[in-house]
């Protein structure tokens, strides 16, 4: 039965509720009386292991004090189930028969202190004082801890808006700070009821347990609910018949992603099955990192969206040039394809594809500067017409270099006509002075252009494609570049190239192919 605390008797409620437990009714009431009128705490005090049992599960406590023999239990029992329910609980261990088997137990549940019987009221209350105190220390420590790897996680994740970056860093921080056997990053697909998995890590060794995995792909009723009611779902693993055994499995956490009051995504943890209990002080860094986290994908959203609208833009400048111009329509189209398979060849990351994606969509966007009848003339150029020709490259420029999301394409709009030899042109560069982004350009360009109908001449064939390019290499073109072409062209497969090289199938290949949105490696 539980002992009443006595309501009259002003509490220090800052510290919170002790819970004494001893079978001894003298005992309990010394306890209760001493740690209420002299230290002005909240005491509940019960002479049995089950009802401490009901009270642990029904309502926090800071202090437990707890008698080594009880008639029902032991002390150790009473704290190792106290631990199950609350993990950052404070006790003491009271023993009028210390042993050494007791003491490693009690050490290894993590008993605060010992009170020895019989014992003075001082020694109790300085026992009570420093079990308090090293409480919270464990907090205060605990709290910097959070801190310090919360902090470290925002710094990371503001490093990059990149999605699979940003979760990688997530899974990353889940597995160090909160001893992750497993973790997965679901996030809703748009506006689709459904989750898409994006992050699914350390799932090795549990493969064996289809109910792990259905918790980590996001099929489990628990994960379900968490969505649903945007609530935090603690599966614990520690399976305890209060006071008769202690089997511990995984603890399955399902916390919810909310970013602007509606929950996008969950984050589930299934935690080692050493990594000891899952305290309030985990649950609140976990909470705290997965509100970091749901900000940053949203952030993350936003950027990509605004790209997204970025590149519409792009496109309809692009679409202008080849609407004046029907010979090259789908020019620009292939010749994003290919650039996009040198650069990746060469270990480019989504940033630079990015950046290339919109250099090669504008590459001939000063073409709105030349008169039609020159864009259009069905044979050679004169002189004087090549000479207003040659201007688009640094007209192009001059549109674009004044709009900041655009820089990154010019050099892919000023220098894709240079050649490697220095005889090209606006500015005449050579070798490696000529920027990456115009070298990779040249090539595709010249291989799209020899490939395509001109209103001077048919399209020429893959094989009069890459012998233009053998033959220009170390001239008009950087030979590694043309190397690395040509490989990719052996390599790989094309939908507009005939393999057969025949200039009938290359006029009547389609004129705008699927391009590859390089934001698209993220999926959102």
């Amino acid at each position: 039965m539980t002992d009443l605390p006595l309501p009259s008797v002003p509490t220090n409620s800052s510290i919170g509720t002790v819970l004494v437990v001893d079978d001894d009714a003298m005992i309990r009431r010394l306890l209760h009386d001493c740690l209420e009128h002299e230290m002005g705490l909240r005491v509940i005090a019960t002479g049995t292991a089950l009802e401490a049992g009901r009270i642990l599960a029904a309502q926090p406590v800071a202090l437990l004090i707890t008698d080594l023999m009880l008639d029902d239990a032991s002390g150790v029992d009473v704290i190792r189930a106290a631990h199950a329910h609350q993990p950052d609980l404070v006790s003491i261990l009271i023993t009028g028969y210390p042993t050494v088997e007791t003491a490693i137990e009690a050490m290894q549940l993590g008993v605060d202190d010992y009170l020895l019987k019989p014992f003075k009221v001082q020694h109790l209350i300085a026992t009570v004082r420093r079990a308090l105190e090293r409480g919270r220390l464990r907090r205060d420590n605990m709290q910097l801890r959070e801190q310090v790897a919360i902090s470290e996680l925002v710094r990371a994740i503001g490093s990059t808006l990149e999605l699979d970056q940003l979760l990688g860093m997530v899974i990353e921080t889940v597995r160090r700070e909160f001893s992750a056997q497993a973790a997965s990053i679901l996030l809703r697909a748009g506006s689709r009821p459904g989750l898409q998995l994006q992050v699914m890590d350390g799932e090795r060794g549990l493969a064996h347990n289809q109910a792990y995995l259905d918790f980590l792909g996001g099929t489990a009723p628990s994960v379900q609910t968490g969505l649903a009611t945007g609530r935090t779902i603690v599966l614990s693993g520690q399976q305890t018949d209060m006071f008769d055994s202690d089997k511990r499995e995984h603890d399955l956490i399902c916390q919810p992603l909310v970013a602007k009051g509606s929950v996008i995504g969950v984050l589930n943890i299934i935690r080692k099955s050493d990594a000891g209990p899952c305290g309030e002080g985990t649950m609140r860094s976990i909470e705290i990192t997965a509100a970091q986290a749901a900000i940053a994908i949203e952030n993350s959203r936003l950027y990509k969206n605004v790209q997204c609208a970025y590149m519409d833009t792009v496109s309809a400048l692009a679409n202008a040039i080849e609407t004046r111009d029907p010979y090259t329509r789908g020019h620009t189209d292939r010749v994003k394809v290919l650039a996009q398979a040198i650069a990746r060849q060469m270990g480019w990351g989504v940033e630079q594809l990015f950046d290339l994606w919109i250099g090669c969509t504008l590459h001939d966007i000063g073409k709105i500067g030349v008169p039609d009848q020159i864009l259009r003339k069905p044979g050679p150029l004169t002189p004087e017409e090549f000479a207003q020709m040659r201007r688009h490259p640094e007209i192009g420029a001059t549109i674009i270099q004044g709009i900041p999301f655009l820089k990154p394409a010019v050099p892919y709009v000023y220098y894709h006509h240079e050649r490697f030899d220095g005889k090209g042109y606006p500015t005449g560069l050579a070798g490696d002075k000529i920027p990456i982004e115009g070298r990779i350009l040249a090539v595709v360009d010249t291989f799209d252009a020899v490939t395509s109908d001109r209103p001077y001449r048919q399209a020429g064939s893959l094989g009069d494609a890459r012998h233009e390019l053998v033959t220009c290499a170390g001239t008009q073109f950087d030979p590694t570049l043309v190397n690395s072409f040509l490989e990719i062209l052996d390599t790989q497969k094309f939908p507009w190239i005939d393999s057969a090289s025949s200039r009938n199938a290359a006029r009547s290949r389609p004129a705008t192919i699927p391009v590859e949105n390089p934001l698209h490696s993220s999926a959102v």
